[in-house]
C-alpha cells in the first residue's frame, strides 16, 4: 500500500524542480478540464459549461380566460404574455430556433472536447510522467504535441469513450458513476504511455491498479482542499503557481507506484 505524506513529498519534488514547465502543463490540464479526481470521465462538464449560459425558453398555456388561450413564455424566470393562442406558431418558430441553437452549440462543445481537449490532457499527463523522472523536462513535441501525431485517432476514442461510459453510470445513479470514475481514474495516465492501447483495455488495466486504492485516492484528493481555498481566496493565483502543478505531479506519483506495483 502506497503512502499518502510519502507521494505528495515526491509530488512537490517533481513540481519544485521545473516549476515553470509544470505550471504550463497544470494549465494545459486546466483548460482541458482534467483536474481533480474523476476529471477524466466527465464528457459533460464543457457541453453544459456552454448550454447554461443560453437563455431557456419554456412553454405554458394560461386557460384561466374563457374563450381566450393565452400563451406565455418563461425566458430566465420571468413570465412574458405573448398574447392570444393565434400567436403560437411564432411561438413555437422561436422556440425551435432557440433549440437549435442549443443543439449546435451543444455539438460543437463535444467536438471541441473530443478532438482538442481529451487529446491536450493526455498530453500534459504525458509530460508530468517524463518530468517526474527527468526535471529538465518542457512542454514540447515530445509529450503534449506527440498527441497530435499517428495515435490521434486512437486517443481520442479512447478518451471519449470512457467518459461517455462514466456519464451513463452517472447518469443512473451518482454513486455508481463516482466509484467508476475512481475505478477508470489512470486511464489517461495509461493512454499517455501506451497511445494505441483501446478504451476497454485501458479502463481494465485502471481498474485493476486502482483495486485496494480508491479510498485512498479520494483521501488524497480531500488532503489539497486547503490549498485550494488558498487559491480561491487569492482570485486563483495560488492555484495556477502551485496548488495544481503540485496535485497533477502528485497524482503521477500515484499512477507509477500503482504501475510499478502492477508490473511486480
Amino acid at each position: 500500500m502506497w503512502d499518502r505524506k510519502e507521494l505528495k513529498a515526491k509530488g512537490k519534488a517533481a513540481y519544485n524542480a521545473n516549476k515553470v514547465a509544470c505550471i504550463i502543463a497544470a494549465l494545459i490540464l486546466m483548460i482541458a478540464g482534467g483536474l481533480g479526481s474523476g476529471s477524466t470521465t466527465s464528457p459533460s462538464v464543457t457541453v453544459r459549461n456552454q448550454l447554461n449560459n443560453n437563455d431557456q425558453a419554456v412553454e405554458s398555456y394560461d386557460d384561466s380566460q374563457s374563450g381566450n388561450n393565452a400563451v406565455t413564455v418563461e425566458v430566465n424566470g420571468q413570465d412574458l404574455d405573448i398574447g392570444e393562442s393565434d400567436n403560437i406558431v411564432p411561438v413555437i418558430a422561436v422556440s425551435s430556433v432557440v433549440l437549435f441553437l442549443i443543439l449546435i452549440i451543444g455539438t460543437v462543445g463535444l467536438m471541441v472536447l473530443a478532438l482538442v481537449l481529451n487529446p491536450l490532457h493526455v498530453g500534459a499527463r504525458k509530460f508530468f510522467i517524463q518530468n517526474a523522472s527527468d526535471p529538465e523536462t518542457k512542454v514540447d513535441g515530445m509529450n503534449v504535441g506527440s498527441v497530435f501525431g499517428k495515435n490521434y485517432r486512437d486517443i481520442v476514442f479512447s478518451m471519449l469513450g470512457t467518459q461517455l461510459i462514466n456519464l451513463l453510470w452517472g447518469l443512473l445513479l451518482v454513486i455508481p458513476g463516482i466509484y467508476k470514475a475512481y475505478c477508470w481514474r489512470l486511464v489517461p495516465f495509461i493512454i499517455a504511455d501506451e497511445p494505441d492501447i483501446s478504451g476497454k483495455e485501458a479502463r481494465a488495466r485502471s481498474a485493476s491498479m486502482m483495486n485496494g486504492s480508491k479510498w485512498a485516492s479520494f483521501v488524497l484528493d480531500l488532503s489539497f482542499i486547503g490549498w485550494k481555498l488558498v487559491g480561491a481566496i487569492t482570485f486563483g493565483i495560488v492555484n495556477i503557481v502551485f496548488t495544481n502543478p503540485y496535485e497533477a505531479a502528485t497524482d503521477t506519483e500515484l499512477y507509477l507506484t500503482l504501475k510499478g506495483n502492477d508490473e511486480q
